[in-house]
């Protein structure tokens, strides 16, 4: 016996697991060939980077040239097979996942069988029989090995066979337990490049900020006339989990003008915790809303002109306590709020979310973001 150190991909409904080659969504196994299974590992290995169209089939036709037709077909059939947003085309850019993939290290045992091989050479014992001219029992022999084999063949492979499809019907089986959390935005980094979706893709309102103290981009603005957002999904084990351990929503950002958001949404197990940024004429506040329809209110609402401080963005933390159930908010290290339960209005089950709206008689919003992130542990 010996061990070998695999891993396995979850993105739920999904488990892949390269060392079987086998694709399961909950628990039923996809059937794929195996080119269309080389296509989905590559993608699902990236883990929501981009993989351009030159790196995919340079890596699942090594030995081959092919054009670009056999790649868009094996796309076309994984969408088909995966179902509509699991994997997304990004224009002149390539492909990847679009949903939070997580990896766990397993450790499998190995065996060599060798009992096929001595079983087929040994004779089989049998009562005694009269002599028979040669050719006969040459054809006997013939018969007799060859079934014998097939039988000890066929006993295997249903043992196998038994064992990979109850494998398939509790991958939880073989992954490890979540031990933490942490999905972020990063920088001037494109959004849509670290695994995150834009609500309102239409139009060309977003772009990087130059920071004059550092000389760099280190920000990324998001402009709407009306609301638009940045979202992360949480598998469904991820929110169980988050909602048993303490957690951080952390966002370095800044209002320029009209509203902004952070938010962390954990239906359908738990409410949805929001921090908004806000500007009312000359001031400016962080409100933390129970209630968004028919029109915002707040559990608590604090004036901090740091709010527009575009050139030095400050850090709001939202900590939640999980024995409480309830979310401290803090600026800059100093707590300033406490007590926040969230809410359960609007819950689209989009995980971490960044994001801008209009507010009040502003009719045109913008944020920026440095960082935006979510841990979990």
């Amino acid at each position: 016996m010996g061990e070998t150190n695999t891993s396995i991909f979850a993105f739920h409904p999904f488990h892949l697991d390269p060392a079987k080659r086998s694709l399961s969504r909950d628990g039923q196994i996809v059937s794929l060939t195996p080119k269309e299974f080389d296509t989905l590992l590559v993608l699902v290995e990236a883990r929501g980077s981009v993989v351009n169209k030159e790196e995919l089939i340079a890596r699942v036709w090594p030995d081959s040239y092919v054009g670009d037709g056999s790649l868009a077909r094996n796309i076309s059939v994984l969408r088909k097979a995966l179902g509509e947003g699991v994997i997304e085309t990004l224009p002149k850019k390539g492909y990847r996942i679009g949903l939070p993939v997580s990896r766990t290290d397993v450790v499998r045992k190995t065996a060599i069988v060798e009992a096929v091989v001595e079983a087929t050479s040994q004779p089989v014992p049998g009562p005694a029989a009269p002599r028979t001219p040669a050719v006969y029992l040459w054809r006997r022999r013939a018969l007799v090995w060859p079934a014998v084999a097939c039988a000890l063949l066929l006993g295997m492979a249903f043992r196998l066979v038994g064992t990979n499809s109850a494998s398939t019907r509790s991958p939880a089986a073989n992954v490890a337990p979540i031990r933490s959390i942490l999905i972020q935005k990063k920088g001037a980094l494109d959004p849509l490049a670290e695994g995150f979706k834009l609500a309102s893709p239409d139009g060309d309102y977003t772009h990087v900020i130059w920071n004059l103290d550092h000389t760099g981009f280190d920000r990324w603005r998001l402009v709407t006339r009306d609301q638009n957002f940045y979202f992360r999904k949480l598998s469904d084990a991820e929110k169980e989990f988050a909602l048993q351990r303490d957690w951080k929503l952390i966002c370095v950002c800044a209002l320029e003008k009209g509203a902004g958001e952070s938010d962390i949404d954990l239906v359908p197990g738990g409410p949805r915790f929001d921090v908004e940024y806000l500007q009312e004429g000359n001031k400016y506040f962080v409100g933390l809303p129970n209630q968004i329809s028919p029109e915002i209110s707040y559990d608590q609402k604090i004036e901090y002109p740091g709010v527009a401080d575009v050139d030095h963005p400050h850090t709001y933390e939202l900590r939640y306590d999980h024995t409480t159930q309830t979310a401290s908010l803090w600026i800059d290290g100093q707590e300033r709020a406490s007590g926040y339960r969230g809410h359960h209005q609007f819950q689209q089950n989009d995980g971490l979310m960044f994001g801008s709206f209009i507010y009040r008689t502003v009719m045109e919003s913008s944020m920026v973001f440095r960082n935006v992130r979510f841990e979990a542990y």
